[in-house]
């Protein structure tokens, strides 16, 4: 066996045993965000609290709360594709480490013919994120539009209602694209005298835009007039009508991360393609130390 075969398999034993803890790491994750939602909440407290005393302080409803809101059943199908994804490696790890501990050559060949498809998969995602991201958005922006015709407001207490609250408040947006979006879809949040219109201070409201959307949550029909409008939007200055969340949340999570998402996948790269060369040898090197074939 030549010397650089040898350092081939240590590499690649020790690198694969690294990517099981990482893919371990990425199912627990994924099943932690999706499921223990007492543990999470305490860390979202600040927005959730903000539409809490709203609802009970304006709207007059000391039984508002918002302990049915579930960040995990918000990012759900993130979670389950982390999940997934922890699962894949965990495998593709497992094989990578047998095939070069134990010096199965075929498994090696099958082994590297994986990553190579993986890493022309990651290519083209990467290319598909970066240069026609809109493509992407697109996508996400008609998935989120599906879920607003059940919107009731900000007194809403559906995982819908509370999910769409809370993103809004967070990224300070309003829709996937923006308010017209739940006009759109038939959301009930404008209904005379009750969710978003409901009394406020003996005053009913006639919102144009969703009291979510204000930049600064109202306590008085006063305040919901300015922010949230009265029979027509409301200007931006008071409110994040026209911003929608699809956008706000892209720049804030893809674009404004965007050296460190190219330094993390230059380093993915790097380690697959090394991963790749040190399989190929060992498969070449079958002839010398046998091996299953």
């Amino acid at each position: 066996m030549g010397l650089l075969t040898f350092a081939g398999r240590i590499v690649l034993v020790v690198v694969n045993i690294v990517f099981i803890l990482v893919s371990l790491t990425l199912i627990i994750a994924g099943f932690i965000i999706r499921f223990a939602h007492e543990w999470l909440k305490p860390r979202l407290d600040s927005v959730l609290n903000k539409i809490e005393s709203t609802v009970q302080e304006g709207y007059g409803d000391a039984e508002f709360s918002t302990d049915k809101f579930e960040f995990g059943s918000l990012v759900s199908t993130l979670c389950y594709i982390m999940i997934a994804a922890g699962v894949v490696l965990l495998a593709i790890s497992f094989l990578g480490c047998c095939g070069a501990c134990c010096s199965f050559t075929t498994v090696m060949l099958v082994y590297s013919i994986i990553l190579i498809v993986i890493l022309l998969a990651q290519v083209a995602a990467i290319i598909l994120v970066f240069a026609k991201p809109d493509v992407v958005k697109d996508r996400m922006k008609s998935t989120l539009q599906d879920t607003m015709k059940d919107y009731d407001g900000i007194k809403g207490t559906s995982v819908s209602a509370l999910g769409w609250n809370w993103v809004q408040q967070e990224f300070d947006c309003c829709g996937a694209e923006g308010y017209a979006d739940f006009g759109d879809k038939g959301s009930p949040y404008k209904d005379s005298g009750v969710n978003d219109n409901a009394d406020m201070g003996g005053n009913t409201g006639n919102v144009g835009a969703p009291v979510a959307c204000c930049k600064t949550l109202p306590t008085d029909d006063g305040k919901r007039t300015t922010c949230a409008g009265n029979g027509a939007p409301p200007t931006e200055a008071n409110s994040n009508l026209n911003k929608g969340c699809v956008n706000e949340v892209w720049s804030r999570v893809v674009e404004e991360n965007t050296l460190m998402f190219g330094i993390v996948v230059g380093i993915c790269f790097l380690i697959q393609i090394v991963l790749i060369i040190f399989a190929c040898l060992v498969f070449k090197n079958r002839g010398v130390t046998g091996g299953l074939i």
